[in-house]
């Protein structure tokens, strides 16, 4: 599955350039000869070059998703196009190309499912010197892995944010001059423009300052927001609101992204 992943991480790649492309400029249309030869490029590499080496995913709605999107932007290169029409349907593509992501990462990392649930914690005394929240973490980690065999799927979601939020707490405070992680663009701000103290940190916050400074992989990054989002659904009425179940599958996806974030977050 290494083929797939690497071929979805160059398409998410493309994608990711020519939403930038498209949005920077200010006419309201893509007339020019040379960007809509770009944009007919970036669709047809996927038709011709990505989609044949994603057939082992075996996820027939989401790669007709895919192609929906692919074949509107192609279609859409052959006349003059607004650059907000353009921005939303790349949005939309980017989304549905990352869940294609943690699928190929599922089946990549995870055939034996039982290997999921039975993955040694990470040496957490790498980050962490204090062995009381040491052995705290890793008695969440064997928790989460009892969630997901039990079937508590959405408790097992919950448990791995929980414990990737202390992780990335556990990181920032380990640096002995924290103005790099409080001087990243990606670091929250209140109303006055001042950095949030990290106590005033989400998830989300969190996620993004240590890609921003290295930590963890765009990749990763990048389905961990999605781990962040059903990580929300611990409130009942956003879960009423949304409308949403989280399945085996899904649980399992997020058990495999939050070990390679873990793993990222430990390393660096």
């Amino acid at each position: 599955m290494g083929a797939a992943l690497g071929s979805l991480d160059e398409i998410l790649s493309s994608v990711d350039r020519l939403r930038r492309s498209i949005t920077k400029k200010k006419s309201k249309q893509v007339t020019a000869s040379e960007e809509r030869t770009v944009v007919k490029a970036v669709s047809l590499s996927w038709f011709n070059t990505h989609r044949p080496i994603l057939m082992a995913l075996h996820d027939d709605a989401l790669l007709q998703g895919v192609d929906r999107s692919f074949q509107d932007i192609l279609e859409s290169s052959d006349r003059a196009t607004s650059r907000t029409r353009y921005g939303h349907e790349l949005k939309v593509l980017r989304t549905n190309l990352l869940h294609l992501r943690s699928q190929a990462a599922l089946l990549g990392n995870a055939a034996d499912a039982t290997a999921l649930t039975t993955a040694c914690a990470p040496d957490f005394s790498k980050l962490i010197s204090d062995t009381g929240m040491q052995q705290i973490l890793v008695r969440r980690w064997a928790e989460s892995q009892k969630c997901l065999a039990g079937q508590a799927y959405l408790a097992a979601t919950v448990m791995m944010g929980s414990l990737l939020e202390a992780l990335l707490l556990a990181r920032m405070n380990r640096l002995t001059e924290k103005s790099p992680a409080f001087g990243s663009k990606c670091a929250p701000k209140d109303k006055s423009g001042k950095t949030r103290p990290l106590q005033e940190w989400t998830l989300s916050s969190f996620i993004d300052v240590a890609h921003d400074l290295g930590w963890i992989r765009k990749a990763a990054r990048d389905v961990g927001v999605v781990l962040r989002d059903y990580r929300n659904f611990i409130h009942p009425e956003k879960e009423f609101t949304h409308g949403v179940t989280l399945e085996e599958n899904d649980a399992r996806m997020f058990w495999v992204i939050f070990t390679q974030l873990c793993e990222q977050i430990v390393k660096s």
